[in-house]
Formats: structure tokens, C-alpha cells, sequence
């Protein structure tokens, strides 16, 4: 089978890191996949390699790009899939546009990454979308609840939309002490108490500097803790700020975007997560093989990869009392904290195991294909 796989751009992003793990693991499995990447990237940042990759080099427009539409219609018409998979963001767009304009009898899956109605921004959008999803066949969504929340906000047919999560590789682990000991020389750190941990862009909805605020008040408490910021974004000095503003530069890390993110949470304690609107996360998945329990707000689909007091916590969003309460109770008690762990571990390879997801989207992609 050839199937497409379409992201926004080759970017470490939780949608294009899961599609480029999803496409090498279906590669593998004998296909012919492509990545085809809409905004300039860098491939090498989310393709092992089995899978094949084209960067289409378009640049984002308010509205759309009619270069862009042009090259994503030439490299559809030349690679003939069978199956074109658009995963989330503008995908839906030029895909859906795409195969308007080919005629095209392939069908459109398409992979609903988030809470649809969060992002609901101008009048009009709904009406917009719901006109984009004429084209596609079936929804992929990462979640129940962001399922049901797509149901709801585009008036979709049930019987047209799956629930498939995002998988993650359970590879063989690196004993503890050496995971952290990479960790600690990477941050920087000396004589390190408990490592927190956060990992993802610095975007409003991910709340940095409200996880920089609780920090203060846990390092009151614990003032051997650290806390270990890891990703990119543009609330970076704003975060920088407030880490100054508070006193507590001594005792975060902010280290960037990196390659190698995953590997370096598995050296922390704790991953903390108090974003206000969330899909799946895959880093709590990423946390969890890796032997790392959680807290997180309970938004999106966080309840469905944390099992609450057995793999990590969930606490109702904008709590921050019981945030810093169960921050404090963990790291208070690294015997526990350890166990959910482990705990974590077991769990999310029993059950988010990459090749079983992979094989539910073969699944769905046979039904589904011409």
C-alpha cells in the first residue's frame, strides 16, 4: 500500500514526532510510505529512516498558499497513494483541497491530534472546517475525549470517527543512575535534589509561567529541588523573566529544544504537566517507559494515559494547590514515586506499545483504501 502521511512541517512536535514514528514503523512493515512535510522542516528530526520523506518548503499564509497547494496537488498526482493521512493543523486544509482539485478517489483520513473546540478562533472557522471535512473519510482521533469533543463541534458522524492513541517505543532501559547522572551533567546541575521536569513549546496553552510560579513555592519547601525546562517557543523571555523575577534562577535549567528531550526525561523524578488543553500528551508516555510518573491537569485525554495514583496524578485544572500538593508528596517520598514509575512502565507498554498502534492504523488504512 503507499500512503501519505501529511504534517505541518518536520518539526519535534508530539503530531509529526508520532506521524514520523508511524510511518517507519508501517515502512517496516513493507509499505511504501511517504512523509510529505507542507512547511520548511528538517527531516532529520523526526525519520529514523525506512520511511521516505519530501519537503514541500511552503510558507505559512493567513489564509492559504496557492504555491504550496500547486506543489501538494504535483507530488499526489506523481506518488498515486492509495491512502492520504493529514495529521492535524493545516493539513486538513490543503489536503482536503488537494483532492478537490485532483478529483481524486483516494480516501482522506484525518488524524484529530487535540481538543477541536479549543482552537476555535474567528468567525466562521466552524463553518470553514466542517466545509474541509466533506472530503474526508474517517477521523483518527487521538483520544476519547477528543473524539467526543470533535463529534460535538463539527457535527461528524459517530460511526465515521475512531479512537487510536499515539504509541511510543518501549526500548531497554539504561540503568537510573546513568539516566540521571546524562541528565544532570546536560542541565548543568551540582549536587541535585529532586529533578522536575517539563517538556514542550513555549505556547500559552503548555503554562510555563504559571509551572515556574508553583516552583517558587515548592522550592520554599524542597530547596534542593530542581526544575528542568526542555522545548522552544515564543514565551521564552517571558519565562525567563519571571524565573528571574522570582528568585529561582539558580535552580532551574531551561535547555532549549532538543533531539534528545526523551532521553533526558528519563534521568528526572517527576514529569510535570499543567497545560490547560491537551490531545494525548506523548510526553507523558515518553515519561512513563522511561520509569517516570506524572501530575498533570486533567484536560483533553491526560486521564486516559495517567492512571490516577497508580502511574502518576491528575488533578483538576487550575488547582494549584493540589499541584504543588502532590509535586511535594512525591518527592517527598522517592520509594513511591519510584514504584508509579515502574508502574508507568508496565502500563504504557502494555498498551501503548508503538507496533500495536501501528497495527490498529494498518487496520482502519485497509478498510479504508481504494
Amino acid at each position: 500500500m503507499t500512503i501519505v502521511q501529511l504534517v505541518t512541517r518536520f518539526q519535534r512536535r508530539g503530531a509529526e514526532v508520532f506521524a514520523g514514528q508511524l510511518s517507519d514503523e508501517l515502512a517496516g512493515r513493507g509499505h511504501d510510505v511517504v512523509l510529505v512535510g507542507l512547511y520548511a522542516g528538517n527531516a532529520a528530526t523526526i525519520l529514523p529512516g525506512r520511511a521516505r520523506a519530501i519537503d514541500l518548503v511552503g510558507r505559512r499564509r493567513p489564509l492559504l498558499s496557492l504555491r504550496l497547494l500547486g506543489r501538494l496537488v504535483g507530488e499526489l498526482r506523481r506518488l498515486e497513494p492509495d491512502l492520504v493521512q493529514a495529521n492535524g493543523s493545516d493539513t486538513l486544509k490543503y489536503a482536503s483541497l488537494a483532492r478537490r482539485r485532483l478529483g481524486a478517489r483516494w480516501p482522506l483520513v484525518y488524524r484529530n491530534i487535540g481538543v477541536s473546540s479549543r482552537w476555535l478562533r474567528y468567525p466562521g472557522q466552524r463553518s470553514w472546517i466542517r466545509w474541509l471535512l466533506g472530503q474526508v473519510e474517517v477521523v483518527a482521533s487521538v483520544s476519547e475525549a477528543s473524539r467526543r469533543d470533535f463529534a460535538r463541534t463539527y457535527g461528524f458522524p459517530d460511526a465515521r470517527i475512531v479512537t487510536i492513541p499515539i504509541g511510543t517505543e518501549c526500548r531497554d532501559l539504561a540503568p537510573r543512575e546513568e539516566r540521571r547522572g546524562h541528565l544532570v551533567r546536560e542541565a548543568g546541575i551540582e549536587d541535585p535534589g529532586p529533578l522536575l521536569l517539563h517538556v514542550g513549546s513555549f505556547t500559552p496553552e503548555k503554562n510555563q509561567r504559571w509551572l515556574v510560579e508553583a516552583f517558587a513555592e515548592i522550592a520554599g519547601r524542597r530547596p534542593d529541588a530542581r526544575l528542568i525546562l526542555i522545548g522552544e517557543g515564543q514565551l521564552m523571555p517571558e519565562t525567563r523573566a519571571a524565573i528571574e523575577r522570582l528568585g529561582v534562577g539558580s535552580r532551574v535549567r531551561m535547555l532549549g529544544g532538543r533531539e534528545d528531550a526523551a532521553e533526558l526525561v528519563g534521568g528526572g523524578d517527576v514529569l510535570l504537566l499543567p497545560s490547560s488543553t491537551e490531545g494525548l500528551p506523548g510526553v507523558v508516555l515518553e515519561a512513563a517507559v522511561r520509569e517516570v510518573p506524572a501530575i498533570a491537569w486533567d484536560v483533553g485525554g491526560v486521564g486516559e494515559v495517567i492512571q490516577d495514583s497508580r502511574t502518576g496524578y491528575v488533578v483538576p485544572p487550575g488547582d494549584g494547590k493540589a499541584f504543588i500538593g502532590r509535586v511535594l508528596e512525591l518527592i517527598d517520598d522517592p520509594q513511591r514515586a519510584r514504584g508509579m514509575g515502574e508502574a508507568a512502565r508496565a502500563w504504557a507498554c502494555a498498551e501503548f506499545d508503538l507496533p500495536r498502534v501501528a497495527g490498529a492504523f494498518e487496520r482502519l488504512y485497509r478498510d479504508h483504501a481504494r
